[in-house]
């Protein structure tokens, strides 16, 4: 009897796949107060615009960062229910606040406290195709290895703009920011998937750019208050039942 090759069951699902879930450029929105300073760079492997006032960070004493928003039509044209989608806006958060208390910024729950602020907006998303994410973890399980590869088609993406500004609203550090997720990344299967993957994602470069600025003129350094950080997780997210927990 001949051996049974599991891969080959996937070519009518690669087949169907490709038919109708190639995907389009990602649309975004301009939502930052300035662009006039920022210069196209890349950012862990991806090319980005940014710009940074390393000097106007030594006068970070404490960061406000208000929920990220939505710019509108993004939620309602990728048909994810608002509560869903929001678990990405609360990981946006969580791991923006948690990237900067880290690294010896003070990040705080109330904006009086604060001396800046860092505001996020979704400017761009499309969803995780279920079906290919079933596929592609069927490839995993065929063809055994190290790595999970994907098919390159139904990959969620997402685009978001960040800016710190100070208490005249004067913008000290940019980033605006659009990405597919890779193809050994893990989706899952759910629509939201690549999303919440890469709210993390640019919540870790935004940090980076601004962590790395502020240590090249010897800012200073303060610590956050625990919980914090969770809290923006939970904020977003409340009211969804089937929020993941939040260490």
């Amino acid at each position: 009897m001949p051996n049974f090759n599991p891969s080959l069951c996937l070519i009518p699902v690669l087949a169907l796949l490709a038919t109708g879930c190639a995907a389009n450029g990602l649309q975004q929105a301009e939502t930052l107060s300035d662009y006039r300073n920022l210069q196209t760079s890349d950012r862990r492997l991806l090319q980005v615009r940014e710009w940074v006032d390393p000097q106007a960070l030594r006068a970070v004493e404490a960061v406000y960062i208000p929920q990220a928003g939505i710019v509108p039509g993004v939620v309602e044209d990728s048909g994810v229910d608002p509560a869903r989608f929001n678990r990405i806006v609360g990981k946006l958060n969580q791991t923006m606040c948690r990237r900067l208390a880290r690294s010896g910024f003070q990040v705080t729950a109330d904006p009086e406290m604060a001396s800046h602020e860092l505001r996020m907006t979704v400017t761009g998303f499309e969803t995780t195709n279920r079906v290919s994410a079933g596929a592609s973890r069927l490839i995993g399980f065929a063809i055994p290895g190290p790595l999970s590869p994907r098919i390159p088609i139904g990959i969620g993406a997402l685009a978001v703009e960040g800016e710190m500004l100070d208490a005249t609203d004067t913008q000290i550090a940019a980033l605006a920011w659009s990405s597919r997720n890779h193809l050994v990344s893990s989706g899952g299967f759910s629509e939201i998937g690549d999303g919440y993957d890469l709210a993390q994602v640019f919540a870790d470069s935004f940090g980076d750019l601004i962590v790395s600025a502020r240590d090249s003129v010897d800012g200073a350094r303060s610590e956050t208050e625990r919980g914090v950080c969770s809290a923006m997780f939970a904020a977003a997210t409340a009211g969804d039942a089937e929020a993941p927990a939040s260490p």
